[in-house]
């Protein structure tokens, strides 16, 4: 019997419903496991149990701003191997080098991306993580 495909993990931490449903309906369609939060407790939280391979973070939560949630991860069992995109309408240098600094692969402006492209985005991410 062949062993089953493990699906890859994707945490959406986004606090905007709209954008939540929508990028974590097409993430779903695509085949990917998806768990969504919206602040960023909730996420740290629920990371040492399910381990994703890929986090879609927006900066702006209720509860803390994303770079916070970003540097607990990091300090987790695991936490500085996981790949991050982060999804946000900040586009200020500063926003930028701080992702970078933190390790970010990926920094996209929502307004400027389609939700194929960001799609394709995670894609690239997710082959990357495989390899």
């Amino acid at each position: 019997m062949p062993e089953e495909i493990k699906k890859p993990k994707i945490f959406v931490i986004e606090d905007d419903v709209f954008m939540v449903e929508l990028l974590g309906n097409e993430l779903k369609n695509a085949g990917l496991e998806t768990y969504s939060y919206q602040t960023g407790q909730a996420a740290i939280d629920a990371y040492a149990q399910l381990q994703p391979d890929l986090i879609v973070l927006d900066l702006l939560l209720p509860d803390k701003n994303g770079f916070e949630v970003l540097r607990e991860i990091r300090r987790l069992p695991n936490g500085v191997k996981v790949k991050v995109m982060v999804l946000s309408n900040m586009a200020e240098d500063a926003d930028k080098e701080e992702a970078k600094r933190l390790g970010v692969q990926e920094y996209l402006v929502k307004a400027n991306y389609s939700l194929p492209e960001i799609l394709g985005k995670i894609q690239v991410l997710l082959l990357s993580a495989i390899l």
